[in-house]
């Protein structure tokens, strides 16, 4: 994760995304115009964050997983289009894979499943849980510590304690297993002397060391 001469990340309309410093971000994602991406959130394989016609900004310790698409929405009056709607996502986030956010506020400590799609205007709150494959259309309201599934999406039962609790934990697990592919993400193809082969090898023993304690936590 991060870097890499296949990183896609591109200005739009003098609008350069920021990323910040400690943000892990895959070289195949595609991240354009106005965003803001905050401190150890992570951005995995074919993740498209597009902020080419409103600004999307994306909390810390959040996880935008493999082929999730985010975009901002369009505001029209009857066929004339009067504006755009901005994607806010908070912090403590999972975004499951190939889930759809556009032009939506996702809240604090929420988890989106895979394939669901929020959709413009839509606020998720606090705490809650979009099931997979849901479908929120727009203008919907999910109440924070809700369950919300089907399409379109409807709020069948509040997020227990024990729950609320699991997903920040399953957020900063993720930023975890992002901080280790990073840092298990070089060549070892490339050829070395010995002092450089001890080095690498050091580096990687050190690093699945690290694997046990990750996975010791589930």
């Amino acid at each position: 994760m991060t870097g890499g001469s296949s990183l896609t990340i591109k200005p739009y309309k003098g609008k350069t995304p920021q990323i910040h410093k400690n943000a892990l971000v895959s070289p195949l994602a595609t991240i354009i115009g106005d965003v803001k991406i905050s401190k150890d959130t992570s951005v995995f394989p074919e993740a498209v964050i597009r902020g080419d016609v409103a600004k999307i900004t994306i909390g810390k310790c959040t996880n935008i997983q493999d082929n999730v698409v985010i975009h901002g929405g369009d505001i029209y009056t009857g066929d004339k289009l009067k504006g755009h709607i901005p994607v806010k996502i908070g912090d403590y986030v999972t975004v499951g894979h190939s889930a759809v956010i556009h032009g939506c506020e996702i809240g604090n400590i929420v988890l989106i499943g895979a394939r669901a799609v929020v959709f413009n205007e839509s606020v998720i709150g606090r705490g809650s849980i979009i099931g997979m494959g849901a479908v929120v259309l727009e203008n919907t309201r999910i109440p924070k510590k809700s369950i919300a599934v089907g399409m379109p999406a409807k709020v069948i039962k509040p997020v227990d304690n024990t729950t609320y609790s699991k997903l920040k934990k399953h957020a900063v697990r993720y930023h975890k297993l992002a901080s280790l592919i990073k840092a298990l993400s070089f060549n070892w193809v490339y050829p070395c002397g010995p002092f450089q082969f001890a080095r690498r090898f050091f580096y990687f023993l050190k690093r699945f060391m690290l694997v046990s304690l990750i996975f010791s936590d589930y």
